[in-house]
């Protein structure tokens, strides 16, 4: 059975957010009264929706196979798309980025996901999508996306074409399902809460063994600027929205065959350190660093400088503050016992050397023992030969929050 199902986003200067309304057949738009026997779907009474002359059941939008309607059901004081005044009781096509008045009520219209109506995908170069697509055996399939909704309808369109999924709702979330059980696709928003979904991208390929993994990225407006920062962390398909069911089974489905039968023309880079991570809540960020140790796809090292932080081996003397690099081949790769020192001081990062036996270096360059150099965003500290990428919020990330 084919997606029928579409999701909308309505937004007006009278609304503190953006709504979501999955859409199947119709729904209803007005403001809803205690005794009214027949309810808006949507309703827009706490919104200011009365004194603006929105009647209780003011318009309907029907949903077809590929477009959408919008009729005036005779309201009080009429509806207008994109400033036409409409006849009531006509139907007439609705499209993604129109504005509809309801009275004085300015409702913008965003269609986030349709059946079959949207723009073309954007392959990375080296990708060519097949043409005849034959469905999937249950490959797991990982989706990361926040939107409850979007997230279901995306899992309903991947499980119809013969998928398993399931889904994540953050960036640490996608990672421990991620290692827990390795998808044969990744399919990422990038408006994840804290944390553009990119960063997960620049994640999947940092990972040694599944660096080729197909990623299929849900943008927003298809840019040239949006399209660019999805290839160059990694994607292989950039889908803006509105996003066509039927062109993201496609391409998921394209991808995956063409990954198992290893086609040449699928290539991805391994990235190692790229572009600040955001996934803290605001709370933690002001002293908290995010560490990848390079060749170990497992959770990120989180730490919170309230005072200085040693890294190294398992110390001689516990020491209040230490991370033990142990588990990531420390000894072997060369790291002391107690290497280097991490501080916060004045809203800045530093690192310092304690004298260790095979050095530290920032970006390749050697620091000279209890000196402090000061680190920016995704910078590589490498202990001996343990590489790691230090990431953390800087002043102007702070100030688009």
């Amino acid at each position: 059975m084919a997606i029928t199902s579409w999701i909308i986003e309505l937004s007006s200067a009278n609304m503190p957010g953006a709504m979501k309304v999955r859409l199947d057949e119709r729904v209803i738009v007005g403001r809803a009264e205690k005794n009214q026997s027949t309810q808006p779907d949507v309703d827009l009474g706490p919104f200011g929706a009365e004194s603006l002359g929105v009647s209780r059941q003011h318009l309907t939008i029907d949903a077809h196979d590929n477009h959408l309607t919008i009729s005036d059901l005779n309201s009080m004081n009429g509806s207008m798309l994109n400033d036409k005044k409409l006849e009531p009781n006509k139907a007439y096509p609705l499209k993604h980025g129109d504005q509809v008045t309801l009275g004085s009520f300015k409702l913008n219209i965003a269609i986030v996901v349709s059946p079959t109506y949207g723009p073309s995908v954007v392959e990375q170069s080296s990708v060519q999508l097949q043409a005849d697509v034959y469905p999937g055996s249950g490959q797991f399939i990982l989706i990361v996306e926040d939107d409850p909704e979007i997230a279901k309808l995306i899992s309903l369109i991947m499980e119809q074409a013969g998928y398993t999924t399931q889904t994540a709702r953050d960036m640490l979330g996608a990672i421990r399902t991620f290692n827990a059980r390795r998808p044969s696709a990744v399919i990422v928003d990038v408006t994840l809460p804290g944390l553009n979904g990119l960063e997960f991208c620049r994640y999947v390929r940092r990972d040694q063994r599944q660096n080729s993994m197909p990623i299929v990225v849900l943008g927003g407006p298809k840019t040239s600027e949006s399209v660019a920062q999805s290839m160059q962390a990694g994607a292989n398909i950039f889908i803006g929205r509105p996003i066509n069911a039927q062109e993201l089974a496609h391409a998921v489905t394209s991808l995956v065959q063409q990954h198992e039968k290893g086609v040449s023309t699928l290539h991805t880079r391994h990235l190692v350190g790229t572009a600040p991570l955001r996934a803290l809540k605001p709370e933690s960020r002001k002293d908290t660093a995010v560490i990848f140790v390079y060749g170990h796809p497992d959770t990120p090292i989180t730490v919170s400088l309230k005072q200085a932080v040693t890294f190294g081996r398992q110390a001689d003397k516990t020491t209040s503050a230490h991370v033990d690099l142990t588990r990531f081949q420390a000894v072997d790769l060369g790291v002391s016992r107690v290497h280097m020192v991490l501080h916060y001081k004045d809203n800045r990062f530093f690192v310092e050397d304690l004298g260790s036996v095979n050095g530290t270096f920032l970006n390749g360059r050697s620091i000279r023992p209890g000196q402090l150099e000061e680190l920016e965003n995704a910078n590589e500290v490498r202990l001996g030969q343990l590489r790691m990428y230090i990431y953390f919020l800087t002043d102007e990330d702070k100030e688009l929050e």
